[in-house]
C-alpha cells in the first residue's frame, strides 16, 4: 500500500495574503491566534520543537523528505491554485522542489479549483481562506467579494494550464500510475467543460510523449465519474455531507461551531459501501478548523494519534479489499484546520508511526471488506497455524537425530563420501540449510552452491541459485525443506536430471 498525503504549500509570504489576511498571513498565524471553545479543547495546535518553517527554504523540504522516508509515506499531492488567464498564487514551493532535484519526495498536483473570497460572498464553489483575518475591502476588489476568480476558459487555456505541468511531469519523483502522471481535481462536478478540457489534457500529454494522463476527481456526481480514472473519496467532508448534513451545514445558526466524535465519523466512513468500484477510500488524521473559523468553525472531537493508527488500518484494508494500491490521507500539514501528519508537542510522532502499523496488520483486517465469513477466515488461519507447527516438530526431530550423530562422532559428511557424492548444492538456506553447509566447510564434500527462491537476497562466499536456474553439474542436491521435499523434488525435475535426496534421509542413514 501506498500513502499519499494531501499537502499545502500556505508556508512563505505572498503579497495577496499579506493584503487580504494581514502582514505576514500563513497557517502559522490562524494556528498561534486560535483560542479553546470548550473544556478540553485544546488550541493552539504546537508543532514539536515550535517549528514553525517556511517553505521556501531547502531545509524545510528536505526535513520533510526526511521525516516521509523514514516513516513509510509514498509521496504527497500537492495543491495546486490556478486561476481565471493563468494566475497563480502559492506555486514556489512546488516550483522550488522541481528546482532541488536532491530532495526525494514523490508528489502529484491536487488543483484546488475554487475561486478565493470573502466570508460574506454568495459566490459558489468557494474557498474562504481564513475568515477570522479579513482585512479592510481594497479599492479595486470585486464587488462580490471575489479576491481569485476560478474561471476555465476555452482551449488555449487548458493548453497553457497543461504546458505549466509538463516540466514536473517529466520529473522522475513526480507520482505516476501506469505510466500516466496523477492529476487530481477538487471539485470536478463544478467545471462545465469537463469532458473538453480532459480530452484536450490527454491529447497534450501524448504530444508530450506520456500515454496519457492519469485523472482522480474528488467527490464525483455521476455525470462526471466515467470522465476520471478513478474517484477519490475525500474525508471528513464526504462523510460529514453524506451522513451528517444537518450538523455540518447547521444553515440556521452559521455562528455556533459543529462538533461531531472523531470514531462515529471514522466508523461511518469505513463501514460506507461505494457502489462505484473505481474509488480511493480518503481517510483524515485529524480536524479542527476553528484557528481559520472561530465559532463558525467544525471540531471532530476526541482524536488521537492512537486512534488514527487502528482506523488506518482498516483503511488500508478497505482500500486492499477493493484492489487500490493507494491510499490517501488529508493531510500531511492542513494546520489550521487541524489536518497534519507532521510531529506536534501532543502527539509527537505518532501519526507518523501509524503508518508502518497498519502496514503490518491491516491484512488480517481484509476479510471484513470482502464479505468473507470470518469462521471461514479462521479455519485458513489454523490451517496455516497447523502446517508451520509439523514443519517445527519434523525440524525438530531431524535436529535430535542429528545432535545423536555428533554424540556417537558421526560426521554428515561420511554419507555423501560413502556414496561418492563429492559435489553437492543444497537446496534451502533456512535453519538446517545454514547447518549442513556449517558442517560441511571442512570435509571433502564441496558445496558448490545454496538453491533458494530468494537467491536475490542471499550474499554468501559460494554461488547462490534459484530453482529456475540452470541447475546441472552436480553429484547431489540435498533438500534441506524436508517438510515440503516431494514438492521441491517434482519442481526440480524441469531443470534437473540428477540424483536428489532429504536431509532427513541422510540423517537417518548415518544415525543407523
Amino acid at each position: 500500500m501506498k500513502t499519499i498525503a494531501m499537502y499545502l504549500p500556505q508556508y512563505h509570504n505572498v503579497e495577496e495574503n499579506n493584503a487580504w489576511w494581514g502582514e505576514g498571513y500563513t497557517d502559522w498565524k490562524a494556528m498561534e491566534m486560535a483560542k479553546p471553545l470548550y473544556e478540553g479543547h485544546i488550541q493552539p495546535k504546537e508543532p514539536l520543537d515550535h517549528r514553525q518553517y517556511d517553505l521556501e527554504k531547502k531545509e524545510t523540504l528536505q526535513w520533510q523528505a526526511e521525516l516521509m522516508n523514514k516513516y513509510g509515506l509514498y509521496g504527497v499531492a500537492i495543491y495546486h491554485y490556478w486561476f481565471k488567464d493563468g494566475r497563480k498564487i502559492l506555486e514556489r514551493p512546488a516550483e522550488n522542489l522541481l528546482k532541488w532535484s536532491d530532495i526525494k519526495i514523490p508528489f502529484c498536483f491536487y488543483w484546488a479549483n475554487e475561486s478565493w473570497v470573502r466570508s460574506w460572498s454568495a459566490v459558489e464553489n468557494q474557498n474562504i481562506w481564513a475568515a477570522n483575518f479579513e482585512q479592510e475591502r481594497l479599492p479595486n476588489e470585486n464587488e462580490n467579494g471575489v479576491l481569485l476568480e476560478q474561471d476555465y476558459g476555452r482551449k488555449d487555456e487548458w493548453v497553457k494550464h497543461f504546458e505549466y505541468f509538463v516540466p514536473f511531469f517529466k520529473d522522475e519523483r513526480y507520482i505516476k500510475i501506469d505510466g500516466k502522471p496523477v492529476i487530481m481535481i477538487y471539485r470536478p462536478a463544478s467545471i462545465m467543460c469537463l469532458k473538453e478540457m480532459i480530452d484536450c489534457w490527454r491529447e497534450c500529454a501524448r504530444e508530450k510523449g506520456f500515454s496519457g494522463v492519469f485523472l482522480i476527481g474528488a467527490n464525483c456526481n455521476n455525470d462526471c465519474k466515467e470522465i476520471f480514472d478513478m474517484q477519490l473519496l475525500q474525508e471528513p467532508g464526504t462523510t460529514i455531507d453524506r451522513d451528517f448534513p444537518e450538523r455540518y451545514t447547521n444553515k440556521n445558526r452559521m455562528e455556533v461551531a459543529r462538533y461531531l466524535a472523531y470514531d462515529e465519523v471514522w466508523r461511518s466512513l469505513l463501514n460506507h459501501k461505494e457502489n462505484d468500484s473505481h474509488s480511493f477510500f480518503g481517510g483524515f488524521s485529524n480536524y479542527d478548523d476553528t484557528p481559520r473559523r472561530g465559532n463558525a468553525g467544525t471540531v471532530i472531537f476526541n482524536g488521537s494519534a492512537e486512534k488514527f493508527k487502528i482506523y488506518l488500518t482498516e483503511l488500508y484494508a478497505k482500500n486492499a479489499a477493493a484492489g487500490n494500491e493507494y491510499v490517501f490521507i488529508n493531510a500531511w500539514n492542513e494546520w489550521g484546520e487541524g489536518m497534519y501528519m507532521e510531529p506536534d508537542e501532543t502527539e509527537q510522532y505518532g501519526y507518523l508511526e501509524a503508518i508502518a502499523y497498519a502496514e503490518r496488520h491491516y491484512k488480517n483486517e481484509i476479510y471484513k471488506y470482502t464479505g468473507e465469513n470470518r469462521i471461514e477466515h479462521s479455519k485458513d488461519e489454523l490451517q496455516i497455524v497447523m502446517k508451520q507447527k509439523e514443519r517445527f516438530c519434523l525440524e525438530c526431530q531431524i535436529l535430535s537425530k542429528w545432535l545423536g550423530c555428533t554424540e556417537k562422532g558421526v560426521k554428515i559428511s561420511e554419507y555423501f563420501i560413502a556414496h561418492n557424492y563429492k559435489n553437492i548444492a543444497i537446496y534451502g538456506y533456512g535453519m538446517l540449510g545454514k547447518h549442513l553447509l556449517s558442517e560441511l566447510k571442512n570435509s571433502d564434500v564441496i558445496v558448490k552452491a545454496i538453491i533458494d527462491l530468494n537467491a536475490d537476497g542471499l550474499k554468501l562466499e559460494i554461488p547462490v541459485k534459484k530453482p529456475s536456474d540452470n541447475l546441472e553439474g552436480y553429484d547431489l542436491i540435498v533438500v534441506t525443506n524436508v517438510h515440503i521435499y516431494k514438492e521441491i523434488c517434482k519442481s526440480l525435475k524441469k531443470h534437473y536430471d540428477g540424483k536428489v535426496v532429504s536431509l532427513e534421509t541422510v540423517i537417518n542413514e548415518v544415525n543407523e
